[in-house]
């Protein structure tokens, strides 16, 4: 996403999401991107995606790593915010990756 997003505007989109996921398992991980040097991103992860043991919080600590930043929170629903967004590819990419992995051994 982009247009100077702030964490708050992040939080509340990716809660609207969160709330209409569905029944399968499904992950939705938003990244905001603008003037600013800081790069807010969440992570929401729906029951039967935890089912496969996919964790939001886990998610989260990838992208930390592609962004230099730090994130927290819970199964469910966790955010953080970086200081790289050269890194924001990377950090998608990464996210895609465990996703995949947890899927195959889930």
């Amino acid at each position: 996403m982009s247009g100077g997003m702030t964490a708050a505007d992040l939080r509340s989109l990716i809660g609207d999401i969160r709330g209409k996921l569905g029944s399968e398992p499904a992950v939705v991980a938003l990244i905001a991107e603008g003037e600013s040097q800081t790069v807010p991103y969440a992570v929401a992860a729906n029951p039967a995606a935890q089912d496969l043991g996919i964790r939001a919080n886990d998610l989260v600590k990838q992208l930390a790593v592609a962004v230099e930043g730090r994130g927290g929170g819970k199964a469910d629903l966790a955010q953080g915010s970086g200081k790289n967004p050269t890194g924001i590819d990377a950090a998608l990419d990464a996210v895609r990756s465990e996703i995949a992995v947890i899927a195959r051994v889930g």
